[in-house]
């Protein structure tokens, strides 16, 4: 795990829009390390920056907001559409490394389908940690590339998710996944 204030030093925040509101991201030249999903103005949009980010350095919010990358833009625009999407250009060192093994595990669930969380937590070498693991992806502060909307429970209950299930039925449905009384059908 990363020193956070050395992570801060090199990371750089903005804002963009989509149809269904604004996004926030943070992020490094080696990568995207947060992205907050639509929110109704760029205040909550910043106060998504805050809950997913750790405690950052007041040097770090002092910081103008940048221009986002290109890429990150373009892929979040596909996502929200419910079409294929891939981003693979991530920064998490401030993240521990069980965490980061989770994500990198979750990045391998293909499009339009889902996993339990304890397959996540099998391929992140913790087969019995199903629980961390759902725990870690609450907490994904790219939960919209890094697909943690496909991590159900193992019985197809839908599970979680850090930014409602309404997001994650939403996500779900836009890639042709049926959704029934709160299960993967």
């Amino acid at each position: 795990m990363m020193n956070i204030s050395k992570w801060a030093d090199a990371a750089q925040w903005g804002f963009f829009q989509v149809a269904e509101g604004w996004c926030a991201a943070a992020w490094t030249t080696r990568g995207l390390s947060t992205l907050v999903l639509p929110r109704k103005d760029k205040e909550k949009a910043l106060r998504g920056l805050h809950e997913y980010l750790p405690p950052m350095p007041t040097s770090f919010w002092e910081k103008p907001p940048a221009s986002v990358p290109p890429a990150v833009h373009v892929q979040t625009r596909k996502a929200l559409k419910g079409e294929r999407f891939h981003f693979s250009q991530f920064d998490l060192s401030f993240l521990t490394p069980f965490q980061q093994r989770i994500l990198a595990a979750t990045c391998r669930i293909p499009w339009g389908q889902v996993r339990t969380y304890g397959w996540v937590a099998g391929k992140a070498g913790s087969s019995r940690g199903f629980r961390a693991a759902g725990q870690a992806l609450n907490r994904n502060p790219v939960a919209l590339l890094i697909p943690c909307h496909r991590v159900i429970a193992s019985a197809g209950c839908l599970g979680g998710y850090g930014s409602g299930t309404q997001w994650k039925v939403a996500l779900l449905e836009n890639e042709g996944i049926t959704i029934k009384h709160g299960r993967v059908s």
